[in-house]
C-alpha cells in the first residue's frame, strides 16, 4: 500500500498523512449491504465474520497500521471472513460512507437485481 496511508482508526478508516486519503473496511451482510463496524445500520444483522472484521480493525488501528486486504490477513481475519469484506480507498474523506445498500449488481456482464444474485454475493 502506497506510503502515504499512515494508519487505521477504529472505525475502519485510514487517514493519510496530508488528511485526504481514507480507507474503510466493509462487511457483506446477508441482504447484500455492506457496512463497517459489528452492526449492519440497514437491518440489524451482525455475524462472527463482522465482529471479526471491526475487532482486526480496532487491534490494526491501535498499531497504527494500514488496513488492507494484506494486513487483515496478517492480523489473523479468516478466510471465510475476508470472503465477505470490501475494502474501498477514497480519495477524500468527504467522499467517504459508512455503509451502502447496493439495488444491482453486474455479475458475468449481465445486470441483476441484488435479491436475484447468487448466495456468494449474499
Amino acid at each position: 500500500m502506497s506510503g502515504l496511508v499512515k494508519k487505521a482508526s477504529s472505525v475502519s478508516r485510514a487517514v493519510s498523512e496530508s488528511e485526504q486519503l481514507c480507507v474503510r473496511a466493509f462487511c457483506r451482510c446477508n441482504s447484500g449491504h455492506y457496512f463497517q463496524g459489528e452492526f449492519c445500520p440497514f437491518d440489524g444483522w451482525s455475524s462472527k465474520a463482522s465482529k471479526e472484521l471491526a475487532d482486526a480493525v480496532r487491534r490494526l488501528a491501535a498499531l497504527g497500521e494500514d488496513l488492507s486486504l494484506r494486513t487483515l490477513r496478517g492480523a489473523g481475519v479468516s478466510t471465510d471472513t475476508l470472503e465477505h469484506v470490501l475494502v474501498v480507498q477514497f480519495g477524500a474523506r468527504e467522499s467517504a460512507f459508512e455503509a451502502l445498500a447496493p439495488k444491482e449488481y453486474v455479475v458475468d456482464g449481465k445486470p441483476q437485481p441484488a435479491v436475484k444474485v447468487s448466495r456468494a454475493l449474499k
